[in-house]
């Protein structure tokens, strides 16, 4: 959650990103899929789910940002999650969860249940992350 909360907590507008994940839960891909205004991004189903089939993704997790810094959920937030999960289950596409980002929270809060799965999911996101930009900083 922290690799999360670093690359969205202060972001001036909303941003919808989803981590990719394979058969095992490790990680694909990190994608900021859309970017909106201070107080909604747009996300489309079909989007999210077309993009994880390209990827070969078994399954994904949600993940957005609240720019004023209160991570509860929306009607709209909860919708959209319930949404994106049936649509994948058809697909065989897992969503193990929703995390909405809040600078004003810690832990932020999510949608859906947050797992030990989830956690560790993004720990090692975190750790890529880090990694990647160490390599660059070397050059």
């Amino acid at each position: 959650m922290d690799y999360c909360v670093a690359a969205m907590a202060f972001e001036p507008r909303e941003q919808f990103r989803i981590l990719f994940l394979d058969k095992k839960n490790a990680l694909i891909a990190d994608e900021v899929q859309q970017v909106g205004t201070v107080d909604h991004t747009p996300v489309y189903p079909r989007e999210v789910i077309a993009r994880a089939l390209q990827l070969s993704a078994s399954a994904i997790i949600l993940a957005h940002n609240h720019p004023s810094g209160d991570p509860t959920p929306s009607k709209a937030d909860i919708d959209i999650t319930k949404t994106i999960a049936n649509i994948g289950a058809q697909m065989g596409i897992v969503v193990h969860d929703h995390i909405i980002i809040g600078k004003n929270a810690t832990p932020a809060s999510r949608v859906s249940s947050f797992s030990d799965v989830t956690a560790n999911i993004i720990k090692c996101a975190m750790r890529k992350a880090l990694t990647s930009i160490a390599a660059s900083m070397e050059v």
